[in-house]
């Protein structure tokens, strides 16, 4: 039971990940949406960085999890954690890559494991053995 409550958040934002990873998440759609928020003129180099700040955010959040599940389960968490976080972002970016209005790409993959690991290195200086 221990390993379901530590593993399903995982598996829960994972999904949320893949989820989202549809047209209507697209860069009009997000578009029209942070123009609301945001108001009319939003800068298109405004709308792509706070596009890439979610993705930062997304896979931070994912890499915390798989590496909070994995320091239990596992001898080196780190590696765990950055695999299952590459494995998420690449199914996400070949989802994209099938859709009409998405493009998937590799550097996306690599944005997103920039955040992970970002967010694995502070977990990783905050549990270290003092």
């Amino acid at each position: 039971m221990h390993a379901l409550k530590r593993w399903l958040p995982v598996v829960v934002w994972s999904a949320l990940i893949l989820a989202v990873s549809n047209d209507w998440f697209s860069t009009d759609n997000t578009g029209s949406f942070l123009r609301g928020l945001i108001g009319r003129d939003l800068p298109w180099a405004l709308h792509v960085a706070l596009r890439k700040l979610g993705h930062l955010l997304g896979y931070g959040i994912l890499g915390a999890l798989a590496f909070r599940a994995a320091r239990v389960d596992f001898r080196r968490p780190v590696p765990v954690s950055l695999a299952i976080v590459i494995l998420v972002a690449s199914i996400d970016e070949w989802h994209q890559a099938t859709t009409r209005s998405r493009t998937g790409t590799p550097w996306d993959v690599l944005l997103d494991v920039v955040g992970a690991a970002a967010a694995i290195a502070l977990l990783v200086q905050k549990w270290r053995p003092r």
